[in-house]
């Protein structure tokens, strides 16, 4: 059994799926952790929406969804009127088109949303949309893990984070020491235990979705490059 983990969709259907089967997902036995923002910017929201639903009608709880600011927009937009231009500026206008497409209920998809959890923490790792100041999830605010970029800085030294939001060329460890280490693709290396590590490379701006593959105590990374279709 593995774990895999990905994130920002935003839209990228295609990518995702050859993504899954190119991490050698099993749907029967393997756990899947999706870091949010699964639509915006990218044309195929609608396309990623029934893949996921499809994940978790075969996987169950070894789905987890973790909540992303994009994710926060749509379900903000069901509450209150007053933030569809904030979401609008983000690339929501592209995902309405693709949901109205296909006569979608946005009301049946925020409550598909709202499923994500803001963290979810295993002994490896604490799973997050952004970031994190705290190796204790619960003293993260909300912001911090929806919206935070100072892992960038090289300033978190807890336990290890896993997260994405912030575009990368290439996935990126920032040490605890305060360095950076650009992460190779395709060659597998033990997991650290602290610092933190940012799978968002950019896929809906052209470049790759990544994901990463955790077997006990070794990794792997995997990416897919964005397909013009």
């Amino acid at each position: 059994m593995k774990t895999v983990i990905t994130t920002d969709l935003h839209g990228c259907s295609l990518e995702f799926r050859a993504l899954l089967k190119q991490a050698g997902l099993m749907k029967s036995e393997d756990t899947l952790i999706v870091l949010g923002d699964l639509f915006d910017r990218g044309k195929h929201s609608f396309e990623v929406y029934r893949e996921m639903q499809a994940l978790r009608d075969g996987m169950g709880e070894r789905l987890i969804l973790i909540r992303g600011n994009h994710d926060q927009f749509f379900l903000d937009c069901l509450e209150d009127r007053r933030d569809f231009s904030l979401w609008m500026y983000n690339g929501g206008g592209i995902t309405l088109e693709s949901f109205s497409r296909h006569g979608v209920s946005l009301n049946d998809v925020g409550d598909f949303l709202k499923s994500g959890m803001y963290w979810y923490e295993t002994e490896q790792f604490i799973a997050v949309h952004a970031g994190l100041v705290s190796e204790n999830p619960e003293e993260n605010s909300r912001d911090i893990l929806l919206w935070d970029r100072s892992v960038t800085e090289g300033h978190y030294r807890g336990k290890l984070g896993i997260g994405g939001h912030t575009p990368m060329r290439e996935p990126v460890w920032f040490m605890p020491d305060g360095n950076m280490l650009l992460l190779q693709y395709d060659t597998g290396f033990s997991l650290p235990d602290r610092g933190f590590i940012c799978l968002d490379t950019g896929c809906v701006y052209g470049n790759r979705l990544t994901a990463m593959v955790i077997e006990g105590e070794r990794c792997t990374l995997t990416g897919m490059r964005h397909m013009d279709y």
